[in-house]
């Protein structure tokens, strides 16, 4: 009999077992949070508090403007999910709600966006360091003396309170314990061979991308993805640092782990600022520039004849700013961008400020953190701190990756571009709506497009009028708008091996084996989705309504999942498609948005998100030697010793010596 056998012959004769066990898997496996649950958790509470708060406002002082009727529940939950997951999708016009509820929105857009929401993961993750140095010292006296040399910033302190302890552990383990470190054990990495295009079950003609030609040149600008430098310059830590082939620190002792601590508690701190300040500059560079240049006679002409209600141009600037920088999509201002063809200032500005604030993010705030500590002094401690950011930037912050993988992220962020502007420009040939437009301001048309495709969803001509064949690159470019930055974070995942189900002594094509996961996790989910509001939306598809067919319908399914803001829309009115879908289908976009929004984040297997003293974090480390190995037969030694007369006490005071000094498990 098969242990499942077993087990299910026990469930039978024992129904309180099986209830028991299915209890604890509930609770254990099904409800327990971890980094994704949570995640989504604050974004589903967050979107159902502010759609009550926005409907209840509509009821109360709904503007007459909207037809007389007043807004509707499914729409304000629409609307608040839309905004809060960067979407941009809209379900009836902005510009006919109130103040208040545009400026609830605004405000949804800012704690959404990525930048906002990594910052929240740092507040997190400072908190727990902060508890678990206090919780460690509070019976060690050394370790407070630690961490008020972490905290307040003195000339040499840090370095010589750690050659003291590092002294004091080391004497305590020759003279005392007598272990020693298992010499480094170099594995082999299994490399797999390829197999002949007709050994691989897809034919007698290979596919493109199986001729090894194809294969070679894809890989080459991601080779350097599967290993980090060792010859970085780790002179700030006390100790000669031993790296493997993927920058894991191995071999350590239990105080140089209490110094590498210290320093990511420094650098989470450091992130904190950083991240704020990142922000603040940027909204606060745009708002200089757009809120004067919005009360020029033009610009103000163009806001009072777009719309009824005489928009308010400070008022429509700082909105422009938060939307741009937030990948936001929606816009107080029915026509969006359309009534600016050809302003240099704000598409600039505006499109400047979209790939800040997401494409550009992680390129932008490494640049930040590297040109702040060219500047500092050379002993500055935050110089030092900085250059640990920059040297293990997947130990600290989600969003942060070596400087090798940095430069390909933004190269190939620019490719992707740059096709998109270029396909603008050369698809829409002999198309009325795109011919009459100046070659020029055409050229500025473009480039401006092309950053509003993969995430703000800001339009500068009516999608619907665009060359057919455009707007399938643009599907293709709205589905895989998140995949430089999540192929970038999971190549340089800490732990990608295990990620991805592998051993550590095993490699793979390790970008192919993450496109294929990642495209197994998004596709399933897409082609569900359409298929439900397909047939929702069948009496439409199959009626009289032009805007009604079934790419249309993909169309505004891969902009929701790919929380990209563009649609087809709908010819008798400004507002997307979704707002033509009937209640079922304005449910089913909301899950796709929400889903859509956390498919860019890290699996629970991602140093960068764990908690300090957490389970997780403790196993994965111990796993990959980060603790360091001692060999077994100097373990039986320390038991023979002890049972030779050795006090028990002693060895309890050797091993509570060397737990004082260490902070982060």
């Amino acid at each position: 009999m098969t242990d499942f056998e077993e087990e299910i012959k026990r469930a039978i004769t024992d129904p309180e077992r099986a209830k028991r066990r299915s209890w604890r898997y509930l609770r254990e496996d099904v409800l327990k949070l971890n980094f994704y649950r949570s995640h989504m958790l604050y974004f589903i509470i967050v979107i159902l508090i502010s759609s009550v708060i926005v409907y209840g406002e509509g009821l109360a002082n709904d503007p007459q403007e909207n037809n007389g009727s007043k807004l509707r529940y499914i729409d304000a939950l629409f609307l608040c999910c839309s905004a809060m997951t960067t979407t941009g999708l809209n379900t009836v016009n902005l510009g006919s709600m109130t103040a208040f509820q545009q400026s609830w929105l605004t405000i949804l857009l800012v704690i959404g966006t990525v930048p906002f929401v990594s910052l929240f993961v740092v507040v997190i993750r400072r908190h727990y360091f902060r508890k678990k140095l206090k919780d460690t010292v509070e019976h060690s006296r050394s370790g407070r003396k630690y961490l008020q040399d972490i905290e307040q910033p003195g000339k040499g302190k840090a370095k010589k309170t750690f050659e003291s302890l590092q002294n004091g552990v080391k004497s305590a383990a020759s003279d005392n314990t007598g272990l020693r470190r298992r010499p480094e054990i170099k594995r082999e990495m299994i490399k797999r061979p390829q197999l002949p295009s007709y050994q691989t079950g897809h034919g007698f003609i290979p596919a493109p991308w199986e001729l090894e030609a194809v294969q070679d040149a894809v890989r080459y600008p991601f080779r350097s993805f599967a290993t980090h430098t060792h010859d970085k310059d780790h002179s700030y830590l006390s100790f000669k640092a031993s790296l493997d082939e993927r920058g894991r620190f191995r071999e350590l002792s239990e105080h140089e782990r209490s110094e590498l601590g210290g320093y990511e508690y420094r650098a989470t701190t450091a992130l904190l600022w950083i991240i704020s300040l990142y922000q603040v500059f940027f909204y606060a560079l745009g708002t200089v520039i757009l809120v004067p240049y919005a009360y020029r006679a033009k610009i103000t002409n163009v806001l009072h004849t777009q719309q009824p209600g005489n928009l308010n141009p400070g008022w429509w600037g700082f909105f422009q700013v938060v939307t741009s920088f937030c990948n936001g999509g929606i816009n107080i201002l029915n026509t969006n961008f359309i009534p600016w063809q050809g302003d240099a200032l704000i598409l600039l500005t505006c499109g400047f400020l979209t790939v800040a604030g997401n494409t550009q993010f992680p390129i932008f705030l490494r640049f930040f953190i590297w040109a702040t500590a060219k500047v500092l002094p050379k002993q500055s401690r935050l110089r030092q701190t900085l250059k640990f950011l920059l040297h293990h930037p997947r130990r600290c912050f989600i969003y942060l990756f070596p400087s090798k993988q940095t430069w390909y992220l933004f190269a190939i962020q620019f490719l992707i571009d740059t096709a998109l502007w270029i396909l603008f420009l050369i698809l829409n040939l002999g198309l009325p709506a795109v011919d009459s437009i100046p070659a020029n301001v055409r050229v500025l048309d473009g480039l401006f497009q092309s950053t509003g495709v993969r995430n703000s969803g800001a339009y500068i001509i009516t999608i619907s009028s665009l060359a057919p064949a455009l707007n399938v690159i643009y599907t293709i470019g709205m589905y895989i708008s998140s995949y430089p930055i999540v192929m970038a974070l999971r190549q340089t995942n800490t732990y990608e091996e295990r990620s991805i189900g592998l051993d550590k002594n095993e490699t793979s094509g390790g970008l192919a084996t993450h496109l294929r996961r990642q495209l197994a996790y998004d596709i399933w989910f897409q082609l569900l989705s359409w298929f439900l509001i397909c047939i929702i939306e069948r009496g439409k598809i199959v009626g009289p309504d032009r805007a009604f067919d079934v790419f249309s319908i993909l169309f505004e399914v891969t902009s929701a999942y790919g929380t990209v803001g563009l649609s087809l829309g709908v010819p008798y009115d400004a507002y997307s498609l979704s707002g033509a879908f009937k209640d079922g289908s304005k449910v089913v976009m909301c899950i796709v948005m929400l889903r859509g929004r956390h498919r860019g984040l890290p699996l629970a297997i991602d140093r960068s998100i764990l908690l300090p003293g957490e389970d997780l974090m403790r196993k994965m480390d111990e796993e990959y030697e980060e603790r360091g190995v001692f060999d077994p037969e100097d373990e039986q030694k320390l038991v023979r010793e002890k049972k030779q007369g050795l006090p028990e006490a002693g060895i309890r005071g050797e091993r509570r010596e060397a737990e004082e000094v260490h902070f982060v498990p």
